[in-house]
């Protein structure tokens, strides 16, 4: 945990656009299109949260990595700095039938399928690439095994932050006579 003197100037200044929270929210919406009816899809990771019963899927975000040089477009008084950033998200899908719905998130997240979906939400996520998908071990409270795939999806991520930027309304001309002012040497 951080301390905090209460001071304003802790408090971050800038927010990062889409958040964190945003990019959860368009792959859970995603998820929820191409899986069964009634499948729960819920962030991993989460304290005092007992899961779901089956089926349900998991997501959580494990990697970030920058990918190309920032960009900048300016607005009246700022300037936006974007990021693209690849980010990494598993995804756990517990529960009878697994391994084929798997096989859908994988074949559609390599498709138009999931471009077209995320470009109508209007959140600046693309995505890449797909891992291997991965059977693993998984006993629950019962100490009963249960079916549990893996995959890791990766995505380009725009992400953008708007900083104060200072620009010029107007500019005081003064014009001189350079030969008066300056005069040639002899």
């Amino acid at each position: 945990m951080v301390e905090s003197s209460g001071d304003t100037a802790d408090a971050a200044p800038f927010v990062v656009s889409p958040t964190e929270s945003e990019i959860y929210t368009a792959v859970r919406s995603w998820l929820l299109a191409i899986l069964p009816a009634g499948m729960r899809v819920i962030q991993g990771q989460q304290n005092r949260q007992a899961p779901p019963t089956d089926p349900f899927a998991t997501m959580t975000i494990i990697g970030r990595e920058r990918i190309a040089t920032n960009g900048w477009s300016y607005g009246t008084a700022t300037r936006d700095v974007t990021e693209p950033v690849q980010i990494t998200m598993q995804i756990g899908l517990f529960g009878p039938a697994s391994s084929n719905q798997m096989q859908t998130v994988t074949a559609l997240w390599r498709d138009m399928q999931a471009v077209d979906f995320f470009d109508g939400l209007g959140i600046p996520l693309t995505p890449l690439t797909t891992s291997d998908t991965r059977q693993l071990g998984f006993i629950n409270g019962e100490k009963q095994y249960e079916d549990l795939w893996t995959v890791d999806l990766s995505m380009q991520v725009n992400l953008s932050v708007s900083v104060s930027q200072d620009f010029a309304t107007s500019l005081p001309v003064q014009t001189l006579e350079v030969d008066t002012t300056y005069p040639p040497g002899e």
